[in-house]
């Protein structure tokens, strides 16, 4: 099933409560087209030539199949606060009052190698995985867990958090914590405005909570992103500072920063820009693709792909002020590359890229980040195919390396997608060396507790890390 399916279904593994991850094969979807005519100069990321008149798509597979989830942890002990916003950042056509507290200076990654870390702990291998090289994990948190109602929150579940923490750092690893704001509670649904993700189909995207895609509207939707801050502000105060060494700054589907994906429930091309949040803000509202002219296309696309950078803004500096640690942006598929866009507004968007459906403008993003010196991009396909060494064509890692380094940020990050082979872990661990990765982190832990046949175990990790990293 390829998209983001409305069942929320998705192939994952859970061992945190709150926690999912995604597995697929190593391609998302590969079709093959013939073509008439092609033009050196047309190769992209989105048509790929391979010969004369054979096209395949390159992207990145955790948009489909099958998954087994669970439910985030249900807590019982609360208490009623009050917490502000913690920004003065808005969603375009939104006003709102906030107050923003002292920031604390933080200090940026390690140039001496990459950390090695591993995804969807359980707590119960950390010797096993200190043996294999691993030195840092990441402990997930839940939006729902923690404020199970409007302004209350789970106290109960904030020592949870707060024990896996400290369980990780006594067995000697370092802390990535995943705030959960991928499973917010059912109770933001019901705030104004569109808080649900609309397509020009008039898909509704949704799923079960634990899935990760249940995600509410925090791009467009003014009172979601201000609950969504007062949470953010509420779980930053429940960890001991100094207690993490980063924390993934998502927003999205899976935890990623982007739109849902534009293939859903049997529709293709799908932009998530329908929601009455979003056409009461859009410049051009009631225009849908392949209607109109390319100006209302790109005056659309600007718009589109503005709103979630603002979002990644925001957020960026949310985190700078409620957890004082380094930004991991979870940056899914290849982004947005250069000479593409033209071609996407020439069709008035409906040239299917999912790059553009998802509103991955890595290069906007990225200019203009609040804690830019703290931030590091983060591409959740680290083991994509490399296809050729250019700007339109060179896997996600090494174009991101480019923008980490022309916008100054702290540093790159990465993890697999999920793909239990060798030669995937042989790939990571060599792209993190060899682009002096801050950290390159594996999905999944149950990967290789659980591993049969050719799959990688531990002691494949522990010679490959070995080998690969020193």
């Amino acid at each position: 099933m390829g998209g983001d399916d409305p069942s929320g279904m998705r192939i994952s593994h859970t061992s945190l409560p709150g926690w999912s991850t995604a597995r697929g094969s190593r391609l998302r979807w590969i079709g093959l087209l013939a073509v008439v005519t092609m033009l050196a100069a047309s190769c992209q990321v989105l048509s790929i030539p391979l010969g004369t008149h054979t096209w395949v798509r390159l992207t990145d597979p955790r948009h489909n199949g099958p998954a087994t989830t669970v439910a985030p942890t249900t807590t019982t002990a609360t208490t009623s606060t009050t917490a502000a916003p913690t920004t003065t950042t808005t969603a375009p056509g939104a006003t709102t009052t906030t107050t923003v507290p002292a920031t604390t200076t933080t200090t940026p990654p390690s140039p001496d190698g990459p950390r090695l870390g591993m995804l969807g702990v359980d707590g119960t291998h950390y010797a096993t995985e200190a043996a294999s090289g691993v030195d840092t994990v990441v402990v997930a948190a839940s939006w729902a867990s923690g404020e199970p109602t409007q302004g209350t929150f789970a106290t109960s579940y904030a020592r949870q958090v707060r024990s896996r923490v400290a369980a990780a750092q006594a067995a000697g690893m370092s802390v990535i914590l995943d705030p959960g704001m991928q499973y917010p509670p059912d109770w933001v649904f019901a705030l104004p405005g569109g808080t649900r993700f609309v397509d020009q189909y008039g898909d509704v995207f949704g799923g079960s909570t634990p899935s990760g895609n249940n995600v509410a509207n925090a791009v467009t939707n003014s009172a979601v992103r201000s609950a969504l801050g007062v949470y953010l502000q509420w779980l930053g105060g429940q960890i001991p500072a100094g207690s993490l060494w980063g924390v993934r700054q998502g927003g999205g589907p899976l935890g990623e920063l982007r739109y849902p994906n534009g293939s859903y429930n049997g529709h293709t091309g799908a932009y998530w820009a329908y929601d009455a949040s979003t056409q009461a803000a859009s410049p051009v509202p009631g225009w849908v693709p392949g209607t109109g002219t390319t100006a209302q296309a790109q005056s659309f696309l600007d718009f589109y792909n503005g709103m979630l950078t603002n979002l990644g803004q925001w957020l960026n500096g949310q985190f700078k002020a409620d957890f004082a640690t380094r930004e991991l942006l979870t940056l899914p598929g290849w982004g947005e590359r250069p000479g593409v866009g033209a071609k996407v507004v020439a069709s008035l968007l409906t040239l299917h890229d999912e790059e553009f459906n998802e509103g991955l403008d890595w290069s906007n993003l990225l200019s203009s980040l609040p804690d830019a010196s703290h931030s590091i991009a983060y591409t959740t396909y680290l083991d994509a195919p490399s296809v050729k060494p250019t700007t339109e064509l060179e896997d996600p890692a090494d174009f991101l390396a480019g923008l980490v380094g022309s916008h100054h940020l702290a540093g790159l990050g990465g993890e697999n997608t999920g793909t239990p082979s060798v030669a995937a872990m042989q790939m990571v661990l060599t792209r993190a060396k060899t682009l002096n990765m801050a950290v390159v982190c594996w999905m999944s832990e149950s990967d290789l507790v659980n591993a049969s046949g050719s799959e990688p175990t531990f002691a494949t990790l522990k010679q490959q890390a070995a080998s690969i990293l020193g």
